[in-house]
């Protein structure tokens, strides 16, 4: 049957016409590849019925919306003989309503990759200077078809817009491994043309069928917004680990970079053990330059002379999350893995195939890739990564990923390059176990989603604002602080969706950055709400970039407890030469973090909400520089709520406590009924170590309920602009993952949960001493702070426990209350309203009215 005429339609963004189907397909070499050239187009109109195109027999099953359709692709070879299937094509055309200029989003394939924003015109994406091979390194395809000139090419995902405000629409792949989605867009008489390609570059046998992963197209007004919602989308489709809780640490690279030493690493384990009231970080990570060889991954060289387990003993013991990097995939001729294994490697035409080229790393500069579509190698990564684990690492930097799926002769032609590249990151994630955390870097982002729980989004920083060489065609990805801030800013929309977006490290000290630069890169790590990591030496941070550093630290802790998924926005994805705004909204106000990265002075404008707020959000900023402003907004009435039996139906600590405690459980609450401890002292006795997995943690949170009332509460508070924040001695991680099976989002403040070999460890959120609560988190403490921001506010407490919610409903100056909680008020003959479940306590905040206003900025 024909396809419909419109797939996503908006009144004020247009509609989306689809216009055909196409297969590009190659002459199958005898190695299985189609020797590189990309394969001739054979098309026909639109239609959701099985249709020949050629060799290849195409079908579309379509979902559709309102504003946006899902298409879910099905391929099947009709020849006797095996086919190379270069990519499957959906093509549409976006009528845009007016005459408007347009420019487009352009997301790079790999971590490092080039991302930004063009205008959308005749010229498409410029010829690459530097030749296929280089160009390999930073898209999915080599050299690009022909037809494809005068179209501008994006990875993943892609957004045409107009500016500087208006009709947008976006499109893309919700990839797992399957293909490669390449997104082009070009400039039509009503709006543009956009073309989904999926890049499947494989031999597909006589009969073979291939589900490809599904096309979304959707229509809107805001870009951030449209890509927020296309990575929700594939984010749950995939199975995507958003949930990890907050990770910051220290990293050796950026001070030490190759020359790191054992020595190096233990002097500022010591100083970070000093620091860490000032800067409380939890993970330290020893990167390149601790190895014997690329290759070889748990052998170290003469500057780690006892080599990695007492190391990992050494940090663990001091209390930090060991951490380690490895470029898994490479290979160089140095190695041991080399010599033992060098047919585990990806083709050439003349032997290995040249994955990447690195000096440091080898004689002859010549790095080669493990094949994962080999069975031996995947079971080598997988060994790997066990044992590395077993030496006491816990926190995983997998570096120079994209090297598995470079265009290179496989051992299997018939596993697509993405799927070679999902194979080996499985059987990496198989080995370390799922409380590993892993890092993503230089990698493509698609098939990675739902394995890595952190992902570097852009280049690496450097102790230098631009990149310091010029390489034809790849000078934006290059180390250098502004293009890490650039990519931070545009692929913001990932945060939390697919996981913990990683900016990359802080650099903090004198002589690297000057002010400007590293209080700029400081306040986008900060405002990201992403991963902060510090990279310095610490004897060489004075106080004031001590401070930077603290102050770092704590923004982007207080951004990502904001709630799932990410609630920082860029504002201005669109711009030219790259954003300039990003805004993290809370219940009580917005916060601005403005940046010019340009090297010369430029205006600024607060975003489009603050118009008429304030005449000084209006300002110049000078070459490299950023500020951050705060919006309030009037708060009369602010509601703390209890998880735990209050948002929860189950005490989710209480019922793990009971039915893995064990005898120690009932000794450590009679000594906390005998006031011999305290209720964080109980917690530490019974859950602090406890041989409790994360898999089966997560099998006990998918049976917890939510208050009936819960998403209401939360909604009702939105809507009048009460801020509502869940304050809770339960752990940040079950918070997290809680609020990703429900659908739910609140800001939160709660312990810290990490997971050690099968191990829960524990650290208190907002401790009080001064309070006799002797919680890990005060909740009479939270409601005072707030209080000193906001006098005169109305504090609602809302709970049910007498132990965590006591001093919580005492400060307050209304207390719900039900279980133990109402039986000791009831006793102490405090006032409270008794309530059952959380609807009870919106009719009564209905009586109390509410409601916000913007006030004066700050």
């Amino acid at each position: 049957m024909p396809g419909p005429t419109v797939v996503a339609t908006h009144p004020a963004a247009g509609r989306v016409e689809p216009t055909r189907i196409a297969v590009r397909t190659g002459e199958a070499t005898a190695a299985g590849r189609a020797g590189g050239i990309p394969g001739a187009v054979t098309a026909a109109p639109f239609t959701s019925q099985e249709t020949r195109l050629g060799a290849i027999a195409m079908e579309v099953a379509i979902d559709p919306g309102d504003t946006d359709t899902t298409f879910r692709i099905g391929v099947r070879n009709t020849r006797g003989t095996p086919v190379h299937l270069t990519s499957a094509i959906l093509g549409f055309r976006w009528h845009c309503p007016g005459p408007v200029a347009l420019r487009c989003f352009q997301n790079g394939w790999q971590s490092w990759s080039e991302t930004g924003s063009r205008v959308l015109d005749g010229e498409g994406t410029a010829p690459f200077p530097s030749g296929p091979w280089l160009r390999g390194l930073h898209h999915a395809v080599g050299s690009p078809p022909p037809d494809r000139a005068g179209w501008q090419e994006s990875h993943l995902v892609s957004v045409a817009g107009a500016w500087p405000a208006g009709a947008a629409c976006c499109a893309g792949v919700l990839e797992q491994g399957r293909a490669f989605g390449l997104v082009y867009v070009r400039r039509a008489a009503e709006g543009a043309e956009i073309e989904v390609e999926l890049w499947v570059d494989a031999l597909l046998p006589p009969g073979e069928r291939l589900v490809l992963e599904p096309v979304r197209v959707a229509v809107g007004e805001d870009p951030s917004r449209l890509l927020e919602d296309f990575a929700a989308v594939h984010g749950r489709s995939a199975g995507a680990r958003a949930s990890t809780s907050f990770t910051s640490g220290w990293c050796s690279w950026y001070h030490f970079f190759h020359d790191v030493t054992e020595a190096d690493v233990l002097r500022n384990l010591e100083a970070l053990v000093a620091a860490r009231d000032e800067i409380p970080v939890e993970i330290v990570q020893v990167d390149d330059g601790w190895q014997h060889a690329v290759g070889d991954w748990t052998q170290t060289n003469d500057k780690f002379p006892r080599g990695l387990a007492p190391l990992a003993a050494d940090i663990r013991s001091a209390g930090f999350v060991p951490g380690l990097w490895t470029a898994p995939f490479c290979v160089v001729r140095e190695s041991d893995l080399f010599t033992a294994g060098s047919d585990w490697l990806l083709q050439g035409d003349a032997g290995p195939h040249r994955a990447l080229v690195h000096p440091q790393w080898s004689a002859d500069a010549l790095v080669y890739s493990l094949d994962p579509t080999r069975p031996e190698v995947v079971s080598h990564l997988e060994a790997l990564f066990r044992t590395l684990v077993e030496l006491g690492f816990g926190y995983l930097k997998l570096d120079f990923l994209y090297t598995a799926a470079v265009e290179a002769r496989a051992h299997d032609p018939a596993v697509p390059r993405a799927a070679r590249l999902r194979r080996g990151l499985e059987a990496i994630r198989r080995g370390a176990g799922e409380e590993a955390i892993l890092l993503g870097c230089g990698c493509p982002l698609g098939p990675a989603v739902g394995v890595v729980d952190a992902m570097r989004v852009g280049p690496d920083v450097a102790p230098a604002w631009s990149a310091d060489a010029e390489i034809p065609g790849i000078e934006a990805t290059l180390p250098a602080t502004r293009s890490a801030i650039r990519s931070a800013l545009t692929r913001n929309w990932m945060h939390r969706r697919y996981w913990i977006n990683d900016p990359d490290c802080l650099i903090a000290r004198e002589g690297a950055l000057g002010d400007r630069e590293a209080a700029t890169l400081a306040a986008v790590i900060g405002a990201s709400g992403g991963s902060c990591f510090l990279s310095d030496d610490l004897s060489d941070l004075s106080p004031p970039r001590r401070a930077l550093a603290a102050a770092t630290l704590a923004s982007a802790r207080a951004v990502d407890r904001m709630g799932l998924p990410g609630r920082a926005r860029t504002r201005d994805l669109l711009a030219l030469p790259a954003p300039t705004t990003l805004v993290s909204s809370d219940a009580t106000g917005e916060t601005a973090t403005l940046v010019n990265l340009d090297d010369r002075a430029l205006g600024v404008d607060p975003p489009a909400s603050w118009e008429g707020a304030d005449e000084r959000l209006c300002m110049n900023l000078g070459p490299r520089e950023s500020a951050v402003l705060r919006l309030d907004r009037e708060v009369a009435l602010a509601v703390f709520c209890d998880f735990d039996g209050t948002f929860s139906v189950q005490d989710v600590g209480s019922t793990l406590a009971q039915r893995h405690g064990g005898e120690a459980r009932a000794r450590a609450w009679a000594r906390y009924e005998g006031g011999e401890i305290t209720a964080w002292e109980y917690n530490m006795t019974v859950l602090d170590g406890l041989p409790l997995p994360k898999t089966e943690v997560e099998r006990f949170l998918a049976t917890i309920d939510l208050d009936p009332g819960a998403a209401d509460l939360v909604a009702w508070c939105e809507e009048r602009g009460i801020p509502f924040r869940v304050v809770s001695d339960g752990f940040d991680a079950n918070l997290n993952r809680l609020q990703e099976l429900h659908g739910v989002s609140f800001e939160y403040d709660a312990n810290e949960l990490r997971y050690e070999r099968g191990r829960w460890r524990l650290r208190p959120g907002h401790p009080d001493p001064r309070c006799g609560c002797g919680t890990g988190v005060c909740k009479r403490g939270r409601i005072e702070a707030f209080r000193a921001q906001w006098p005169g506010v109305v504090a609602v407490h809302v709970g049910n426990g007498r132990v965590s919610d006591l001093c919580g409903a005492l400060a307050a100056d209304i207390a719900f209350a039900k279980d133990s909680l109402a039986i000791e008020l009831e006793a102490r003959r405090h006032s409270f309203e008794r309530f059952e479940t959380l609807h009870d306590v919106i009719a009564r905040l209905e009586q109390l009215g509410g409601g916000a206003g913007f006030a004066e900025a700050r």
